[in-house]
């Protein structure tokens, strides 16, 4: 006797996968918007006299990266999470 494999009995979840992909969208745009931070404030020169640049510029610097950094996390994190959902909903009931 032939064994039959079972086929897909369950329906796909369009609304869960449309959700994966639009939060997947807002984790790219965020990484975009990051990216336009730092490229704007890396380009971007302080006004100033040279005394108050060299002292004022590291910290400045260190401050700007690690929100930078933060962000940039977030951001992934975000778009990780909607490329979980949009795999959860591809998944189906066996």
């Amino acid at each position: 006797m032939a064994e039959a494999t079972p086929g897909r009995t369950g329906k796909a979840d369009t609304a869960g996968r449309m959700l994966g992909i639009v939060v997947f969208l807002v984790g790219v745009g965020l990484l975009l918007a990051v990216f336009l931070l730092a490229y704007r404030d890396l380009i971007v020169a302080d006004d100033g006299s040279i005394f108050r640049q060299m002292f004022n510029l590291p910290l400045t610097l260190a401050f700007k990266a690690g929100m930078l950094l933060v962000m940039g996390i977030a951001s992934s994190a975000i778009a990780n999470k909607g490329i979980a959902l949009y795999a959860a909903a591809r998944h189906t009931e066996e």
